[in-house]
């Protein structure tokens, strides 16, 4: 797996710098969940486990360019473009938060003012929880337990920026480090899409055009399902990509054996706590490594009890919290049920949504560079449509965010090659201008950030109060005679106020609805 990179390693490499920074971020909240939500004697164990599965990030640092060499220029760019872009995205409301970040300042605000586990009181006569992939907030909040609310909200704005910075560093770490090779490859992952304005054309035409506007979003044309541009997903839902960004850089960067293979399944058990949907994008890629090192390069290592049974003993506990009181999730198939012509009918619709969000983008790449990634995620991204799972098809949009990831660093490798000749050039040339064409969508997410006014962040709303009184199924499970419950703490029970329909309007989508962005 990532065989078609042209780094080389031995198997005695130890991880550099920049793989363990990646490494710790993603699992720094698996450490303070595990701390913070069960009782001592099952967190010393399962910690234990942890830090033992993570023991390749202890060892002897070698120089930070002894293996890619990481120029001032890269990282100077790499953390420069990764604060202007959360700075746009919303983080710490110093322009306008998309409306999803009204519930995320929710569940921030509850897990600073209240005793973890956090819990809502009853709910159909049982006790609940705030069940959620909730590792995007712990940092952030343990900052807030010391400093307040808007403590808690500059950390958490920090924590993405760092996020951002890192991801974009492991991509600038697999290029030549020159500035117009280095330039491209930020405006690549940055402006990184799909053709959902051609998706709109094709669906909508001129209504589409009569209504448009500059800051609208443009990636429900699909209707059921959206594959979200690399911005979109960092301005909407960096709880979810983060980590599974991070998680593909480092397998780009540790294509061959080396350390951070035993580091694999820790890292995709903390991913999942980030995003339990993510995380299974992520099995695909994960999986294929295990297979290249079997059977291509005739290493069992990753066999061995020592490196996947800590992981599969903190990853049990994970999926016992992230999966209470399921039933209450919509679930099935997305293929119609209107005979053969409605089944022909979504098959058709699928495959449009597949070529124009990933396939011809996808393609393009492949005709420049062969790549086993490119491959898997193209077959991921083209299968994902089939299924439905949560309230808005979540999981076609969270389990494709590492696919997309691996279709946006795929993109700058192939138009960093360095291959001269006429041929190359007409190659590259067909790849940017697809890549433009996808830009319209991150173009327009970055007018809405500058063209709307940004609005504070809710110091007294708790979750259940901007839903509305409501108990959402996504964030909030019921608590019966499941296992997780006989080791986790019993939840601390926050009041819950009774505030007025006023009270849980989302500043946002308002904002948007003035702005005449809601109109269909």
């Amino acid at each position: 797996m990532f065989s078609s990179f042209d780094q080389k390693s031995t198997p005695s490499t130890p991880l550099d710098a920049l793989d363990r920074l990646a490494i710790g971020y993603v699992s720094l909240p698996l450490v303070i969940f595990l701390a913070g939500w069960l009782e001592w004697w099952a967190a010393l164990p399962l910690l234990a486990c942890t830090g033992y599965a993570l023991r390749a990030i202890w060892a002897p640092v070698p120089a930070l360019g002894s293996r890619f060499p990481i120029t001032r220029l890269q990282l100077w760019v790499a953390i420069a473009a990764g604060c202007a872009w959360t700075v746009c995205a919303g983080a710490g409301h110093l322009v306008y938060a998309n409306a999803d970040w009204f519930v995320r300042d929710a569940v921030l605000h509850d897990l600073v003012t209240s005793p973890w586990p956090v819990g809502y009181g009853t709910y159909d006569g049982q006790e609940t929880v705030l069940r959620a992939p909730i590792a995007f907030y712990l940092p952030a909040a343990l900052i807030g337990k010391l400093g307040g609310l808007l403590a808690a909200d500059a950390a958490m704005g920090m924590w993405t920026a760092l996020g951002a910075s890192l991801f974009l560093l492991q991509v600038l770490s697999l290029i030549p480090a020159r500035g117009k090779l280095v330039l491209t490859a930020v405006v690549v992952v940055v402006l990184f899409s799909g053709f959902d304005i051609l998706g709109n054309l094709l669906n909508t035409g001129p209504r589409f055009v009569t209504k448009w506007n500059i800051a609208k979003h443009l990636e429900w044309w699909a209707g059921g399902y959206q594959y979200s541009s690399m911005t979109t997903q960092l301005f909407w839902v960096p709880n979810h990509a983060l980590a599974a960004w991070l998680v593909i850089g480092i397998m780009f960067r540790n294509m061959r054996f080396s350390a951070v293979d035993a580091t694999l399944p820790i890292l995709l058990a903390a991913a999942a706590l980030w995003s339990p949907l993510s995380a299974v994008g992520l099995l695909p890629f994960a999986l294929c490594t295990v297979y290249g090192r079997a059977f291509r390069e005739r290493r069992i290592e990753l066999f061995h009890p020592r490196v996947w049974l800590p992981a599969l003993l903190v990853g049990g506990v994970l999926v016992s919290y992230l999966t209470l009181d399921p039933n209450r999730i919509a679930k099935g198939m997305s293929v119609g049920t209107g005979g053969a012509t409605g089944v022909t009918l979504d098959l058709l619709r699928q495959a449009q949504f597949f070529l124009l969000e990933a396939g011809f983008i996808g393609f393009a790449i492949l005709w420049i560079r062969r790549s086993y990634e490119v491959v898997i995620a193209l077959l991921v991204l083209a299968l994902l449509p089939l299924v439905y799972l949560g309230p808005g098809n979540d999981i076609v949009m969270r389990a494709s965010i590492p696919s997309l990831a691996v279709l946006a660093v795929g993109a700058c490798l192939a138009l960093c090659r360095e291959e001269a000749g006429e041929n190359m050039r007409r190659k590259k040339l067909l790849l940017g201008c697809l890549l433009a064409i996808g830009a319209v969508t991150p173009i327009q997410e970055f007018a809405r950030a500058a063209i709307l006014p940004s609005w504070p962040i809710n110091v007294k709303a708790t979750l259940i109060a901007t839903v509305c009184g409501g108990y959402p199924a996504h964030y909030v499970a019921r608590l019966g005679n499941q296992t997780i419950t006989h080791i986790m703490r019993a939840p601390h029970r926050l009041a819950v106020e009774t505030l007025d329909r006023r009270s849980c309007v989302n500043p946002a989508i308002y904002l948007m609805w003035r702005g005449g962005l809601l109109n269909d």
